[in-house]
């Protein structure tokens, strides 16, 4: 009986080593997270201008667009810049009381997009949330002068009217200026909520 007690007092210590060696161990599957030396590389800080619009009763808002971007234009409720070979702007667009946001978009808006942009081919949409608000997000291509641009276009639900955020950027550049764009679109909020 001393056999078989130590018999399997092995099986059980090898049993356990097999199931640490899978779980835990090189058989594990799992991936060491290694530092890439490049991305400990210092990285220019990005200055922010706050543009504060109460041109229209009910849809106070605020955003930032970075300090190197040139303001083009000004009218009630919206704001134009450019930057190197793109664009941004953030606008108020009027939704009629008879349809939602995501019908705006999905059935008049993109439709204006297509009949007036060269090349259009829609990449994304999805619905998503910007300052606690309902938005929805249309990512498109397009092709002008010959070259190939991306633009991210954000619609963001507000009390009278919606905020539209558009960016648009060389397609060959527009993946490194996402997380810029991102923080623009994070800074968006409505000031009369």
């Amino acid at each position: 009986m001393n056999k078989k007690i130590i018999l399997i007092f092995l099986l059980t210590f090898i049993a356990l080593a097999v199931l640490y060696l899978y779980s835990f161990g090189p058989l594990s599957g799992a991936i060491t997270a290694r530092v890439n030396p490049s991305s400990l590389k210092p990285t220019a800080v990005q200055s922010f201008d706050v543009y504060h619009n109460k041109d229209l009763a009910e849809n106070f808002y605020t955003i930032k667009f970075p300090q190197t971007w040139q303001l083009e234009s000004k009218s009630p409720g919206s704001y134009h810049f450019n930057f190197n070979n793109g664009s941004g702007s953030a606008e108020l667009q009027d939704i009629a009381d008879n349809t939602t946001l995501e019908l705006f978009v999905l059935s008049q808006d993109e439709s204006k997009l297509k009949k007036n942009i060269k090349g259009y081919s829609r990449i994304n949409y999805q619905k998503m949330f910007v300052g606690g608000n309902d938005a929805y997000q249309l990512i498109y291509q397009s092709a002008q002068n010959g070259a190939n641009y991306e633009t991210v276009k954000t619609y963001i639900a507000g009390k009278d009217h919606a905020a539209v955020l558009t960016l648009t950027a060389p397609q060959n550049n527009f993946a490194n200026l996402q997380p810029l764009f991102t923080s623009i679109l994070d800074s968006f909020q409505w000031e009369n909520k």
